[in-house]
């Protein structure tokens, strides 16, 4: 087996987890090792995409969602397996996916032994008028609005101390936020004018908590799901949060769910947007959709599938 380690000294900063990996693989008779780090200015791709080159079998990413997500997006469309050992503050893809994330020991048997899966890949593209035009691969969420404002808002200490719980933080501080006028089109589906504290679109949607972001959503059904979040008042966050933390399955005010292909929003003025929790702001348009079946990642052999829950 060839097999290229990406590492994100940030995340591992002792390589303790790297170091592990490489020890998994000679146990195993892998002898054909790479090991890559990401920097500030290659994060992953083009590691990945060397590995590819340099015929590698599987590559096994020692990092959290965005290391990862800088990863999938390079080895999409290949043969090339993917392993994953989470290794950063949420960790959303990998709980989605129920990989181990509390053992390191159990994290490299599933990423050197498990099976193969077909997942669907995110793809946004996004915009502005005074700042040139982005694009990146996502394998959570995308997001428009003030959720990106929440994330733009936390400290890095407080991130690095209380980890995905810092989160919560500012989220309260702007839910009081005045909606933000979006033009929101569905595949080719006519342009609807709304007005909106947030419009989220991805392929898995449970954070931790077992929060409901996106129910329904599955990480190989060949879907992008849309959750339009519009609270007329402050209190009508209470029965939001209710639903996503109950899965209550009826309607409530302020909060719809859709399916597509691709999904374009366009606001009046520009805003901040999220791909995967890495922030971009002075966007005003964003487009986002789902490659099928695009990546090979090994899950646990006893996982029936892909399903994320």
């Amino acid at each position: 087996m060839r097999v290229t380690i990406v590492g994100n000294p940030v995340g591992d900063p002792a390589g303790v987890a790297v170091t592990a990996v490489v020890a998994g693989c000679r146990s195993r008779g892998w002898q054909h090792v790479i090991l890559e780090w990401t920097t500030m200015a290659e994060p992953g791709g083009p590691q990945a995409r060397k590995a590819v080159a340099d015929g590698a079998e599987l590559v096994v990413v020692c990092g959290g969602d965005g290391t990862v997500r800088e990863v999938a997006g390079a080895l999409a469309g290949t043969d090339v397996a993917l392993g994953i050992i989470p290794r950063g503050t949420a960790n959303l893809f990998a709980r989605n996916l129920r990989l181990p994330h509390r053992s390191l020991a159990r994290s490299i048997e599933v990423a050197l032994d498990g099976q193969a899966h077909e997942v669907d890949l995110g793809r946004a593209r996004w915009g502005g008028p005074d700042r040139p035009d982005g694009q990146g691969a996502f394998v959570v969420m995308t997001g428009v609005g003030h959720d990106a404002d929440t994330i733009e808002l936390v400290r890095p200490a407080l991130k690095k101390r209380i980890q995905w719980r810092a989160y919560f933080v500012p989220a309260v501080a702007t839910l009081g936020e005045p909606l933000i006028p979006m033009r929101v089109r569905l595949d080719d589906g006519p342009a609807e004018e709304r007005a909106l504290w947030c419009l989220l679109a991805g392929s898995v949607g449970r954070i931790p908590l077992g929060i409901d972001i996106l129910p329904g959503a599955t990480v190989d059904d060949g879907l992008i799901h849309v959750a339009a979040v519009g609270p007329a008042h402050v209190v009508g966050w209470v029965p939001i949060a209710l639903k996503g933390l109950v899965h209550w399955k009826g309607d409530v005010p302020g909060l719809e769910y859709r399916t597509a292909r691709l999904v374009r929003v366009e606001t009046q003025e520009p805003v901040t947007i999220h791909v995967d929790g890495d922030e971009h702001p002075g966007v005003e348009w964003l487009e986002a959709r789902i490659e099928p079946q695009a990546l090979h990642i090994h899950l646990p052999p006893t996982q029936g599938g892909a399903t994320a829950q």
